[in-house]
């Protein structure tokens, strides 16, 4: 009723009961300013070794391991690595192996889902990238084959 009606606002009074009833306007919705983007002047970079300062800068970030030559056989999704189809069972390969594409090398697990990595070409397991129960990333290399 208040909703169809023009007024702003009922007051109905009876048996010593009131009733009032206001009507609000919706209210506006308004975009919010573009945010203006200020660009930081950049500051100098000074030479640490031009100070008399002789201590050394580690770097942030450690530099990864280098990985054997070979074919990578990469993790088709984010997700947990496993090496052995069971906790009791003996791992898909070992370094040594020689394998054929096609062959399910270890398994990576996401959201409960096992999803069975296969080997891309023919070769022998040079190395073992992760461990087993590691989390590994998407594209991460699991382990090299030598397709020789």
């Amino acid at each position: 009723m208040a909703s169809e009606s023009e007024a702003a606002e009922v007051e109905i009074e009876a048996d010593g009961v009131r009733v009032l009833v206001r009507k609000y306007a919706s209210p506006a919705i308004q975009a919010a300013p573009p945010a203006q983007v200020v660009m930081a002047e950049s500051m100098p970079v000074t030479d640490v070794s031009q100070q008399g300062n002789q201590s050394s800068v580690a770097s942030e970030s450690s530099p990864e391991p280098p990985v054997a030559k070979g074919s990578p056989v990469l993790s088709p999704t984010p997700g947990t690595f496993y090496a052995k189809p069971a906790p009791d069972a003996d791992p898909f390969v070992k370094v040594g192996d020689r394998i054929q594409k096609g062959q399910t090398v270890c398994i990576v697990e996401a959201m409960k889902l096992m999803n069975e990595v296969e080997a891309e070409v023919d070769g022998t397991v040079l190395e073992i990238l992760v461990s087993d129960g590691d989390a590994v990333e998407y594209d991460q290399p699991l382990l090299i084959v030598d397709p020789a």
